[in-house]
């Protein structure tokens, strides 16, 4: 799992940065209040998704299936698998939110930014709905 975790968080900010970077602004974009708000919004959100990515890496490194077999394991991993996906959300969102800017799609980039804090609360909501069922427990 700790391999899981480590990989997608670095595809997840490798690939944003990838995404942000090789698509072009197509021809005739004009920037409006609302792409300004995002490019503002996205730097900001920056500093937001490093501070609170140890709490979702952290939920994430201590979370694990608690049953071996049957049924509760899978439905247990899965979970699992939404819980340390956090941080990928996070980097692809920031990167398509660029993209789509570029693109002239205001009102996606504007929401598709929200991706990571929805990610990390989807993150900590399950965590703190399943521990002790579907997944083990911090100790």
């Amino acid at each position: 799992m700790v391999i899981y975790l480590i990989a997608e968080a670095i595809i997840g900010i490798i690939g944003g940065i990838l995404i942000a970077i090789f698509s072009k602004k197509s021809e005739g974009v004009v920037y409006n209040k609302l792409d300004k708000a995002g490019i503002i919004t996205n730097i900001l959100l920056i500093p937001v998704y490093a501070c609170l990515s140890p709490l979702a890496l952290g939920l994430g490194l201590f979370t694990y299936p608690e049953h071996d077999t049957g049924i509760l394991a899978v439905l247990g991993w899965i979970v699992t698998i939404i819980v340390t996906s956090a941080m990928l959300f996070c980097g692809l969102g920031l990167g398509f939110s660029v993209a789509l800017r570029k693109k002239g799609k205001s009102k996606k980039s504007f929401i598709v930014q929200f991706a990571g804090l929805l990610g990390i609360g989807l993150t900590v909501g399950l965590y703190c709905l399943f521990v002790g069922s579907l997944i083990a427990p911090l100790n």
